[in-house]
Order: structure tokens, then sequence, then C-alpha cells
């Protein structure tokens, strides 16, 4: 049997970085489009981010059932190349026409676009990589995209101090045309896991740690999916000039680099639960401090917590992700539809929290405070579900115990996962 060659690592580190540009974009950035350009509020900005989340959340889903579809006409470096094309013509509607239809287009067609293509790429980068290379191989792409992110928010502050930022979306064009330039040095699909060295790779307890994970994940891209339409409005309130306004947003996702560097280059978190719940802990104050905080600098070390821990949940979630998936397209694709439920669930929430009071007879609209008690209320409800492998690895660890100290070499089982 032919071993299927694995693309090297470099051609992969290129096309992240300069595809995450258009992911820095239709992420944090559209919302600062939606309200300089088309004059969006608040409300109008959460809606946009819900239905491009749920376009998202479906198409990620089809990832691998479609890469198996048209796996006969077409490779998976031939599917990437089509995405790539048909992203930057959507791109240009903005320019030829009129009217917020072209930026709902957008965000809903590069949402389904991206969808479709990060999970086929996290599998190019995982697939026949275990252990420490996938931890080292992961360090470099985490790098690699978030560091992508925070500079297409930098490059978007002057359109928006000259008012253009609609150029913002229009210049990803020429961004998508290069990603088509890179595949040339991509095999023509993912390489393999070869089955010993796979099993061999991951611990008992890393299906428990994802099972937990796959709920951390999406609650971080509860807080994204609120943050991100919410940041121009909360740095107007607090004074922050327009040209300062992308850049200031920036610091959580710089904030998110230096974690996962710092995860890149030490693996003692790996199959550790305290990684996992410290961040979940901090992620949640970061982010209501970003919400409540009556000034630039509070706010700033909000969106510095908050990056920090969300940084941790999002190297955890692909690792073990990747890990016990095998790289499949699959994995993938459930890692990024996971991503696309928080980014609906968020605004959702941050809605019922603005607005909820006076529809239940408490008059005003909850404000800041309403958003951080729904939202951080929602968060806490969907973390229950993520205690429970933790409480079911103690159980196994102490009846483990319990053998070794009773000479008992039978050990202790708990039923398996369905991931």
């Amino acid at each position: 049997m032919t071993k299927q060659p694995r693309t090297r690592l470099g051609p992969i580190l290129v096309l992240t970085f300069v595809a995450s540009l258009g992911t820095g974009v239709q992420w944090s950035g559209i919302s600062f489009i939606a309200k300089h350009e088309y004059g969006y509020g608040q409300e109008l900005n959460f809606l946009l981010f819900i239905v491009a989340a749920l376009a998202y959340i479906g198409a990620a889903f089809c990832a691998g059932p479609l890469t198996r579809a048209v796996s006969r006409r077409l490779s998976p470096r031939g599917l990437l190349a089509w995405t790539f094309i048909l992203q930057s013509l959507v791109c240009i509607l903005p320019l030829v026409f009129e009217g917020d239809w072209a930026l709902w287009t957008v965000a809903c067609g590069v949402s389904v676009l991206t969808a479709t293509y990060w999970p086929i790429i996290e599998s190019y980068l995982t697939a026949g990589r275990y252990g420490d290379e996938m931890r080292r191989a992961m360090g470099w792409w985490n790098i690699s995209w978030t560091s992508a992110v925070g500079v297409a928010l930098l490059l978007m502050a002057p359109l928006l101090d000259a008012e253009r930022a609609v150029l913002a979306i229009v210049g990803l064009t020429p961004v998508f045309i290069c990603c088509t330039l890179i595949l040339p040095w991509f095999a023509s699909a993912p390489g393999k896991h070869e089955e010993k060295q796979w099993k061999d790779s991951i611990t008992t307890e890393y299906r428990y740690l994802l099972h937990s994970v796959r709920v951390i994940l999406p609650i971080s891209y509860i807080l994204i999916g609120t943050l991100s339409p919410l940041m121009p409005y909360r740095l107007e309130e607090v004074g922050a000039p327009t040209l300062a306004e992308t850049p200031a947003t920036a610091t959580w996702i710089f904030a998110r680099v230096v974690a996962m560097a710092i995860m890149w280059r030490i693996s003692f978190w790996r199959g550790r639960w305290g990684t996992l719940l410290s961040a979940g802990l901090f992620m949640t104050l970061g982010f209501a401090l970003v919400v409540v905080a009556p000034t630039l600098p509070l706010l700033l070390v909000g969106l510095a917590a908050f990056g920090s821990a969300q940084g941790m949940v999002y190297f955890a979630a692909l690792y073990y992700a990747m890990s016990v998936g095998a790289g499949s397209v699959e994995s993938g694709g459930t890692h990024e539809a996971l991503i696309g439920v928080g980014y609906a669930a968020g605004p959702i929430a941050a809605l019922a929290g603005m607005h909820g009071p006076a529809l239940v007879g408490f008059g005003a609209v909850g404000g800041p405070g309403g958003i951080v008690a729904a939202v951080t209320g929602l968060t806490v409800i969907a973390a229950l579900p993520a205690l429970r492998p933790y409480v079911l690895v103690r159980r196994l660890r102490r009846a483990n115990q319990t053998c070794m100290d009773s000479r008992d070499p039978t050990p202790a089982r708990l039923g398996e996962w369905k991931l």
C-alpha cells in the first residue's frame, strides 16, 4: 500500500496566514464595517452575526460529506481552489452594488466558504502527524492564523478613519486569489494516520478531555460572538478614537497569540484538566470586564485576559479533536461547527440581555448589565456538561487506585464517549 504523501508545513502556514486575513475581516472586522459604512446599530449587528453563524454551522458540518461526495471528480486541493475563487468573486459585490444586501451576501457567502475550507486545511495540517509533532505543527499554525487576524484589524484602521470601510471587504478579492496561487505546493489530498502510531500517541483520558473541551469551545465563541459586534459601540462609549478602534480590539487577538505560543513551546498542559478549568474561569471574567469597563485601560485589561484564556481553549480543543479524530476532515468540520454554534448563541443571548427585562415587565432595556447577566448565565449553564467527563475521570482514577491498593490486577473501566 502506497503511503499518502504529506504536504510540507511551510505551504500550509503561508496559506493559513493569507486566508486568515479574510477571517479577520469576516468575524472581527465586519461589525466595524457595518457600523461605519452602513450605519448599523447594535441590534442589527448582532442579527448579522447570528445569520452568518448559522450559515457557518451548516457548511462546517457538511465539509466532510462534501469532500467525499466530490472526490471522484475533485480532489481536496481542487475543492480548496474553488472555495477561494468563489470568495474572491463574492467580495467584489459591495464595490459593484449599493445597498446593505451586498454586505449580508458577503457575510453569509464567506461564512459558508470558510467553513468549507478550514476543516480541509486542518486535515492537511494534522493527518499523518502525532503527539509532539502534531503539537508543534499546531503551534506554528495557530500563531499563523491568529497573527493574521490581528494584522487584518490593524490594516482596517486607516480605512475606517477615512470612511472607506467597505474597501476592507473588496481588498479580500486579491487576498483569496493569492490563496489559489499557493495550492500547487499542496498534495492532492491530506496525509493519512497510521493506526499503531495514532493509538500510541493518545491516552485513555483524551476522549474525556475532548468531550469536555467540545463544550467549552463553543462557550468561548459565545463570548467572542457577543464581543465582536459589541466592540465598536463599547469603544465609542469609553472614548476611543475611530483610528484606534480596530487596533484596540486586536488586543485580545494578540493576547491569544501569546497564549498559543506558550502552549506550543511547552507540553505540560496535555492531558491536564486544570488547563481547561482555569481557562474557562478567566475567559468569563475577562468578558465581563470588557462589557462593563468604564475606561479604556480597564477594557484593554479585560480583552487581554479574555484573549489569553480563549487561546488556551482553542489550542486544546483543536489538539484533542485532531488527535482523537486521526486528523480527518470530519473532525475538523465538527470543530468548526462548534465554533459556529458559539458565534450564533452569543449574539442571541446578548439581544436577550438587552431587551429581556422590558419583555418581562421590568421596564428599561438591560444594557451592559443585562448582556453580562444573560451571556454569563448561558455560559454557566452550558459549562455544566463540560464538568461531567472530569467527574467521571476522577471516579475512574479512584477506582483504579483502589484496585492497586488491593492488588487487584483488573483495572476499572468507564464507557467510551460517543463523539
